[in-house]
């Protein structure tokens, strides 16, 4: 499996665009419009862009290089506060799946039962919520910078 490895991420007025590639790729970083993201910002401005880049760290990516448009995403995911953010929410989905019988845990990704599909749809909505209130954390970044570029 591979990881898409991220080196720019750059918010046009046409969309939002990535430098990348894919882990197991040996080309050059190549920089590209991604339109599930362009889709995102449009309908839901940075908050939802930065929901969804923190769930790609997450799920499928990694920031890799120091271009100062990642700096915002490596302090909203790599701080204590949001490894206690993931554990809290994590810890949340594990010990709603343990409270499922064994018939029940056994279909969860294979003909799901009724209560499976429960779960599953608990669990969407438990990372979307812990997503967004890790990608939250994006916001306090600008603030600060913000802040730094006042006091000069």
């Amino acid at each position: 499996m591979s990881t898409e490895l991220i080196n720019r991420i750059t918010v046009k007025k046409d969309g939002v665009y990535l430098s990348s590639h894919s882990s197991n790729d040996t080309a050059p970083f190549h920089a590209w419009r991604c339109d599930s993201l362009s889709d995102i910002y449009a309908a839901e401005g940075r908050k939802g862009l930065d929901r969804e880049i923190i769930r790609m760290l997450y799920e499928y990516a990694e920031l890799r290089g120091r271009h100062k448009s990642l700096d915002r995403y490596r302090y909203a995911k790599d701080a204590p506060e949001a490894l206690a953010i993931y554990k809290q929410y994590t810890d949340q989905i594990d010990d709603r799946y343990e409270q499922l019988d064994q018939a029940d845990q056994d279909s969860v990704w294979y003909k799901p039962t009724e209560k499976a599909r429960a779960f599953n749809a608990y669990e969407r909505r438990m990372r979307d919520e812990m997503y967004s209130v890790i990608a939250a954390r994006c916001e306090e970044y600008d603030q600060k910078q913000k802040s730094r570029e006042l006091e000069r």
